[in-house]
């Protein structure tokens, strides 16, 4: 077999060429042959078990979570009850409507208790959110620091949930009774308070 036997090959008449002519064709097309089948077949079917592959492994990540899921099942039932049990707590301690139009009365009475001079109580607007409403007072003081101090205390001790915002003190005069008696202090604070919502009130806030 030579090169100008290959090049002037004339298919039609391949079968009177030398043998190693048809043997070279016939590596050829079995070249051909095998190429494609690895083209057209087993290279879609790597594809195929390689994505099969990958979905398996995500299935399998999956029900790894579930499983972990499940296994914490019930410490997550017993967490959501003591959370609802909690929440429970909070609610009871959120007036009702009259009471808490009478709430500011008591941080007054307790002002009052503690020596302090109310020179203003006045109340804000009343913004409401998903279940409860936010009450707000600006309140004007006067007495000692001791006075203030343990007022602040003892509205955080009271029954209902109260909480003191922005307090802002200034120094007044000296006190009439000389130098020697406690200086008197004006404070400025908010009073918030908490109600909840009646039923008809909830759709959210203002």
């Amino acid at each position: 077999m030579d090169l100008n036997e290959l090049r002037n090959l004339d298919f039609q008449t391949v079968g009177l060429t030398s043998l190693g002519t048809r043997l070279v064709i016939f590596v050829f097309v079995f070249v051909l042959i095998v190429g494609a089948v690895v083209y057209f077949d087993t290279l879609p079917q790597k594809e195929q078990l390689e994505r099969v592959q990958r979905e398996e492994q995500s299935l399998l990540e999956k029900v790894d979570s579930k499983q972990r899921l499940a296994a914490n099942l019930e410490a997550y039932k017993a967490q959501i009850k003591e959370m609802e049990a909690r929440f429970g707590e909070l609610l009871r301690q959120l007036p009702n409507k009259r009471e808490a139009e009478n709430l500011i009365d008591n941080v007054a009475q307790t002002s009052l208790s503690n020596g302090l001079k109310n020179e203003q109580i006045r109340p804000g607007n009343e913004v409401k959110h998903d279940f409860y409403a936010e009450m707000t007072y600006h309140l004007s003081l006067r007495g000692t620091y001791r006075e203030l101090t343990q007022f602040i205390s003892d509205t955080a001790n009271l029954p209902r949930i109260v909480t003191l915002h922005d307090p802002a003190m200034k120094p007044q005069e000296p006190s009439p009774e000389g130098e020697d008696a406690p200086r008197v202090i004006g404070m400025d604070i908010q009073a918030k308070t908490y109600r909840y919502l009646e039923s008809g009130e909830q759709g959210g806030g203002q």
